[in-house]
C-alpha cells in the first residue's frame, strides 16, 4: 500500500476511470486518502452495464468523499462493439478514453488512470491495447500488483474486496453478433432478477432462442429449488428465451 501512495502523490491532479469494480475501487481509496481534492473520479454507464453498477460506484465515491462525475455512453455507436467482433473491447475501450481525456481536458487534468492489474496482462484483453495507445495510467500495474494483492488491500481497508467481477454485458453474446439496446437489456433484467434473490456472480450467456446460465456451484441447490427455477424459467421465456441449459 505504501508503494501505491507514494506513486499516486507524485502525479496531481489525476481523473480515475472508476467503474466500481475492486481494482478501480481500490485504486479510488488509496488516490482519495493521498490526493484529496485532486483527484476526480469518471463513471461511465451505457446499455452494456450490468445494473447495479453505477449505485455501487456512486455510493463508494460518496463515502469516501471523492468528487464523480458520471457520464452516458453508447458503444452501440462503435462498430466493432455493436457487431461484437473480437475487437469489440479496443474499440468500446477507445471510445471511452478519448471521452475521458476529453472530461480531463475541461478540469485541467492531464493524467487518466485506469485500475488494470498485473494478471491483467495474462488475459486476452484488446481494450489494454487502446489504452496504451491512448495514454492511460495503471498504477495498480505500475507497481506490481495482481488480483490477490488487490483483494488483500481492499480487505483491510474495509472495501468490498470479495466482489464478484463483473463483465460486459456484451460478453453474453456470441462474436459476430449484432447487438441491440433490446438484447442488452433483455441479458440485464434476466441477471438483475437472480441478483436480487442474492445469487452473486450470473451470467447468462444467449444464442438465439437459448439460454445457458451460469453460477457459483455453492448457489446451484438453491436456485434449483422449485420456487426459484420455475418463475425464472417462465420469465426467460417471456423474454424470448425457450430453452435454458445449465452449467453446472
Amino acid at each position: 500500500m505504501i508503494n501505491l501512495e507514494n506513486y499516486l502523490r507524485q502525479h496531481r491532479p489525476a481523473l480515475l476511470l472508476f467503474s466500481g469494480g475492486i481494482d478501480s475501487s481500490l485504486l479510488l481509496a488509496a488516490a482519495s486518502r493521498v490526493l484529496g481534492s485532486d483527484l476526480l473520479a469518471l463513471t461511465f454507464t451505457g446499455p452494456h452495464i450490468v445494473p447495479g453498477e453505477l449505485a455501487a460506484a456512486a455510493a463508494l465515491a460518496r463515502r469516501l468523499g471523492v468528487r464523480h462525475l458520471v457520464r452516458e455512453i453508447d458503444p452501440l455507436s462503435v462498430p466493432e462493439f455493436q457487431h461484437n467482433t473480437p475487437r469489440r473491447c479496443y474499440g468500446c475501450k477507445k471510445a471511452v478514453i478519448q471521452a475521458g481525456w476529453k472530461i480531463a481536458a475541461d478540469h485541467n487534468i492531464t493524467i487518466l488512470w485506469d485500475g488494470t492489474n498485473v494478471d491483467d496482462l495474462s488475459d486476452y484483453r484488446p481494450g489494454l491495447e487502446a489504452s496504451r495507445e491512448l495514454g492511460i495510467s495503471s498504477p495498480l500495474l505500475e507497481v506490481g500488483l495482481n488480483k490477490a494483492a488487490v483483494r488483500e488491500l481492499s480487505r483491510r481497508l474495509g472495501l468490498p474486496w470479495n466482489k464478484p467481477a463483473q463483465s460486459c454485458l456484451a460478453t453474453r453474446f456470441p462474436y459476430n453478433t449484432l447487438l441491440t439496446r433490446e438484447d442488452l437489456a433483455r441479458v440485464a433484467a434476466a441477471e438483475a432478477w437472480l441478483r436480487r434473490r442474492g445469487f452473486t456472480h450470473v451470467r447468462l450467456r444467449v444464442s438465439g432462442d437459448a439460454a445457458r446460465l451460469e453460477l457459483l456451484p455453492q448457489e446451484w441447490p438453491r436456485f434449483l429449488a422449485p420456487q426459484v427455477r420455475r418463475p425464472f424459467t417462465a420469465l426467460l421465456s417471456r423474454l424470448g428465451w425457450f430453452r435454458l441449459d445449465l452449467s453446472f
